[in-house]
């Protein structure tokens, strides 16, 4: 199974951004990308489990029961929903590519946080590996950043 890129920008390892919930994993096995743009799409078709808005978070359940947390900005960045719009509601059946959520990366980098979009898989038991391209610069929409394995 192949994701498209939910962001732009430049794609980076968990291990390598500040918060201990991601540095260490604690979120799940996934990828950053350090966003250039503030649209966020759907990395799959899939149906919208849960809108966190507090948290900045969206949890999403593909058709073959794949659970991704997509994660604006590190935990914390953004405060109470700040400059991050949800296009979509709790139920909402979305393909591949729709728009879910718009947020202002510059407005988190000025603020000092950092403006990540982080997908993670909530229950990757199912998998026997995912492949991820560290080190490259993806567009919002583009396929096969992450491949997935079961």
């Amino acid at each position: 199974m192949r994701l498209i890129a939910p962001a732009t920008g430049d794609i980076t390892p968990l291990h390598t951004l500040t918060h201990p919930l991601c540095c260490n994993g604690l979120l799940g096995d996934g990828v950053a990308i350090i966003m250039n743009r503030g649209d966020v799409l759907a990395p799959l078709d899939c149906v919208v489990e849960k809108v966190d808005v507090a948290k900045a978070q969206l949890r999403l359940v593909s058709t073959k029961g794949l659970k991704i947390l997509l994660q604006l900005g590190e935990p914390g960045a953004i405060v109470l929903g700040e400059r991050l719009r949800f296009n979509v509601k709790v139920g909402q059946r979305c393909q591949a590519g729709t728009i879910v959520a718009h947020c202002d990366p510059l407005w988190i980098k000025l603020n000092g946080g950092v403006p990540a979009c982080i997908i993670t898989l909530l229950n990757t038991g199912k998998l026997s590996a995912l492949q991820i391209i560290p080190g490259s610069s993806v567009r919002a929409g583009e396929a096969g950043f992450l491949t997935l394995f079961a």
